[in-house]
């Protein structure tokens, strides 16, 4: 028998630049380290049953990452907050430890993710940029992959932009959807067509990821005896 657990915690300094593969085995090797034993899948090829909500872009910064695991047995809270604490690389911090009783992982849920991005420029620069962005019905950019270019709608996903009460960059929300999702860079390559001049990053951070919630699964009414198959 699995127990489940979600960890949270922040990816900051150095470690952003830390891929997602990389922090997958850095998150492992720290569970392990724990002396907790993490649990595998089935099959021919058995991995750490671990995985992440949704991957971080390396020169990314995450105020609030998932990570779901498993163990072999249950672990008392606050020694596995401990260890965990103890066994994490610089820069990727825990913020909390706990047992988790949903049915699907994080991976499968996520609905939207919230962003801050610090810019080089004045707020001056952008201001009117970041208004004709919320005014626009659309803005389609074209993304370059391996197997072919693509066009895709970035308003889709980020409907509007908020200039940070400093001014000294934007935050936003951005969807998540089955169809895909946007990009940080994404956002700052469609304000800098507004803008009419290339912005530049000083910093790019992910506060948030939102998860939905799970439908629970109907019971039957006090009484009623569930349906039946139908006889032959």
């Amino acid at each position: 028998m699995n127990f489940n657990y979600q960890m949270r915690f922040s990816k900051t300094g150095r470690a952003r630049f830390i891929s997602h593969l990389d922090t997958l085995s850095c998150l492992v090797r720290a569970v392990r380290r724990t002396g907790f034993e993490l649990a595998f899948s089935q099959g021919m090829r058995p991995k750490p049953v671990l995985s992440l909500a949704m991957p971080l872009g390396v020169g990314v910064e995450g105020e609030d990452e998932i990570c779901d695991f498993s163990l072999r047995q249950r672990a008392p809270l606050g020694e596995l907050a401990k260890k965990l604490s103890h066994e994490l690389p610089q820069g990727i911090e825990l913020k909390s430890v706990g047992p988790c009783f949903d049915r699907a992982k994080s991976a499968a849920r996520v609905e939207s993710c919230g962003y801050r991005i610090e810019l080089e420029e004045q707020a001056a620069d952008y201001k009117d940029a970041v208004d004709r962005y919320n005014q626009a019905d659309e803005f389609v950019l074209l993304r370059r992959r391996p197997k072919g270019d693509k066009k895709v709608d970035i308003k889709k996903y980020v409907e509007r932009l908020i200039l940070l009460e400093d001014g000294k960059g934007i935050t936003f929300d951005m969807k998540v959807t089955a169809e895909g999702t946007a990009r940080p860079d994404e956002i700052i390559e469609s304000l800098s067509g507004f803008a009419g001049r290339e912005l530049t990053a000083v910093r790019i951070v992910r506060t948030e990821i939102r998860l939905k919630e799970e439908e629970q699964p109907r019971l039957p009414r006090p009484g009623r005896r569930p349906p039946r198959g139908r006889r032959r």
